[in-house]
């Protein structure tokens, strides 16, 4: 009687406590919400407009900043508790790796799109072979080159008539949430690919419908992310509101998300300081002086695997010669462009492999221990008499001062002219040489420096993943990304080489690139690179768990949320 007396009792005790806990997780649950502020909403700058939001065509990062966060690639880039880039299940649950490294299996979550309907492995299957078609004319098919005879299908010449099928490509749909994609060689960053644009879901009956009018207009395109476009008003704002068909929205904490395209920063920081905006980015130190006074706003200096660089037209006479080239990067002063441009925020460019990127899981740059341009201005300590040799081995006149050069710029902002105006002077200093400065809309810029119709000019070039070959194929011939009329046969095989081996083989991986940096800053001279690019991100203090990926969109909003914006 006793033990059952004791057995009633600590049953009688067990739900008393657990009905307690339970009351108290749902208090505790109340607690947090009650937290949160009504009306969750974010308004963050765009620097920019969006060239489009086609996930084949685009490539801007405005473009990227809006589709990672509007579409849902069978990866997402996120930030750990350090803050280092994490890559994690998204429209893909879970992954299968044949033991060669060649076949990938991804098993797909139940998602929806916004108007309702399956997010399939179709769909992504027909994304990624859209992207390869030759009529589409995508610029970043050469990003989908791992997968198996993704080139060849994608190159125009070899595919011409359509010779090449479709079916060759090694993506597949086995059923309505498994896909198959089979690598032609062992990719060592192939994971670090999943997350990108290429690599969302497109319908096929949407494109079809809008044709060339698909993603220029919001109301051309359906979503499958955290957020859906509400409202596209070219040049003025994009819109996002919560997407309730996401698999994940119940994390999702944000109502309404406004993406402002603001073009200057002295704009940016009165509507930061007006509560217009709740998070932008800042350089001019001016402005940051004055809003770091304020004590509203967290200030965070987050790291780009970003470079600006020179390139020259390898095709114009004058910079066949690659003494010439050599001259005109030895003429470029990079820490007075760090300190008296930037004010240290983006720092000196002495090698093509930005700082923060990765081979496995060392810092490229500190890995390699040597910096080519140094070494460049080094050996060439008097720019304009490097010049003079080019000069003469041309069989032109020596006279510097009679040479004009054409220095073609993109139209864009303040900055970019202040940028222009610095390394332009740099040039007279130091060479001797007229510089004309040639301004153009961002359009027309990208058509001339496509066609070759420039001899010098100022590129941003931001690695899409973290792998040195997110710089170095850039530069392999056949790539057509960024035209300079160079072509290598050392360098492209040592590109080559690099592309076949996986993790496992990252030490002769390192021994390629390695070689490959010196070819194409020190011996030929194809481009000089100038700065590393920081982002300096200044946001409310009431704005919370805001992410900064070093790739991926600049900010990540999917687990945003406001607290205590109006005390």
């Amino acid at each position: 009687m006793k033990n059952k007396t004791n057995a009633v009792f600590t049953i009688m005790l067990s739900l008393f406590l657990i009905a307690n806990l339970s009351g108290c997780r749902k208090n505790n649950e109340k607690s947090v919400m009650a937290q949160y502020d009504t009306g969750q909403y974010l308004n963050i700058s765009l620097d920019n407009e969006p060239r489009n939001l086609d996930p084949s065509k685009s490539g801007d990062v405005y473009s990227s900043q809006v589709l990672a966060e509007v579409n849902e690639a069978l990866t997402r880039v996120e930030t750990d508790k350090d803050g280092r880039d994490v890559v994690k299940p998204a429209g893909a649950e879970k992954w299968d790796i044949s033991s060669d490294g060649l076949k990938w299996t991804f098993h797909l979550r139940d998602n929806n799109w916004s108007d309702g309907i399956k997010v399939t492995a179709k769909d992504y299957e027909y994304g990624i072979k859209r992207t390869l078609d030759p009529k589409v004319g995508s610029q970043y098919t050469f990003l989908l080159y791992p997968i198996k005879d993704a080139r060849e299908y994608s190159d125009v010449e070899k595919n011409r008539n359509g010779k090449i099928k479709l079916d060759v490509v090694g993506v597949k749909a086995l059923d309505d949430k498994t896909l198959e994609i089979i690598l032609g060689s062992p990719c060592a960053y192939f994971l670090n690919l999943t997350s990108l644009n290429i690599m969302q879901p497109q319908r096929k009956d949407i494109i079809d419908k809008y044709g060339d009018k698909y993603g220029f207009e919001a109301d051309t395109m359906v979503f499958c992310g955290p957020f859906k476009i509400k409202q596209w008003i070219h040049n003025d704002k994009i819109e996002l509101t919560k997407n309730e068909s996401y698999w994940d929205s119940k994390l999702v904490k944000l109502q309404k998300v406004t993406m402002k395209i603001i073009k200057s920063d002295i704009e940016i920081s009165s509507e930061l300081q007006g509560g217009s905006l709740d998070a932008g980015k800042i350089i001019k130190p001016e402005l940051k002086d004055k809003l770091d006074k304020t004590t509203k706003f967290d200030s965070i200096k987050v790291s780009k695997a970003s470079t600006n660089y020179e390139i020259y037209n390898q095709k114009d006479k004058l910079f066949s010669n690659s003494k010439i080239r050599k001259a005109f990067s030895v003429a470029l002063d990079r820490e007075e462009i760090s300190k008296n441009l930037w004010k240290s925020i983006h720092t000196p460019a002495y090698a093509l492999v930005p700082p923060y990127l990765q081979i496995g899981t060392e810092d490229f740059r500190q890995k390699s221990s040597f910096e080519p341009i140094k070494k460049l201005k080094e050996d060439n300590t008097n720019p304009k008499t490097l010049l003079i040799e080019g000069l003469k081995e041309l069989g032109m006149d020596q006279d510097t001062g009679k040479i004009t050069i054409s220095y073609l710029q993109p139209n864009i902002d303040t900055n970019q002219k202040e940028i222009a105006e610095l390394l332009k002077q740099m040039y007279i200093k130091n060479l001797g040489v007229n510089i004309k400065l040639e301004y153009v809309d961002p359009d027309q810029f990208q058509k001339r420096i496509a066609d070759g119709e420039y001899q010098i000019s100022t590129m941003t070039w931001s690695a899409d993943y973290n792998d040195p070959m997110a710089e170095f194929e850039t530069w392999r011939t056949g790539a057509n990304i960024i035209y300079t009329g160079w072509s290598n046969s050392k360098y492209d095989n040592l590109i080559n080489n690099a592309c076949l081996l996986g993790n496992d083989r990252n030490e002769d991986r390192f021994k390629y690139f390695k070689e490959a940096e010196n070819i194409l800053l020190l011996e030929d001279a194809v481009i000089s690179p100038t700065v590393y690019r920081n982002k300096q991100i200044y946001k409310g203090k009431y704005a919370k768990e805001l992410m900064y990926p070093l790739f991926g969109p600049e900010i990540e909003l999917k687990y945003a949320y406001t607290q205590g914006r109006n005390q």
